[in-house]
């Protein structure tokens, strides 16, 4: 199947959302029963809701011209439960963020959308996910 362009940003290049089934294999965990990916919608980080299921991020493949973003998947679906971004928190991703000099700082900002075991998953809050909105998961073991 192919990739659809998705434009959730005048000012951004397209994003491709790769419509090909998720990777199989030892680095990647299934989605949970009940998500479905023909739900999921790319949404700024600093709009992901609590619940809503993170299956992929974007970024340009290598070679590639700058003009496109592809989905990325995450190696493991995870529920988010997003805050905003703590400067003080010292787990090894944050610390990673803060001492990263070739980072520029977001202007609007980051967010975290899980903690799991005490590591942050940190997003510039402008950067896209791919996600399965709440609303749209069937997951009763999971909520």
């Amino acid at each position: 199947m192919a990739a659809v362009p998705f434009y959730i940003d005048p000012f951004r290049t397209p994003l491709i959302v790769d419509k090909r089934p998720r990777p199989q294999g030892c680095d990647y965990a299934p989605l949970p029963p009940g998500a479905y990916e023909h739900a999921a919608r790319p949404v700024f980080a600093a709009h992901v809701g609590p619940g809503d299921l993170v299956i992929a991020s974007f970024g340009t493949l290598l070679g590639s011209p700058r003009s496109t973003q592809l989905t990325w998947p995450v190696n493991s679906p995870y529920l988010a439960d997003p805050c905003p971004w703590d400067a003080s928190c010292l787990c090894p991703d944050c610390d990673a963020v803060k001492s990263d000099d070739n980072q520029p700082v977001p202007l609007y900002g980051r967010v975290v959308l899980s903690t799991d075991d005490g590591v942050c998953d940190v997003w510039d809050a402008d950067d896209v996910a791919l996600v399965i909105p709440a609303a749209l998961l069937l997951l009763p073991a999971l909520t």
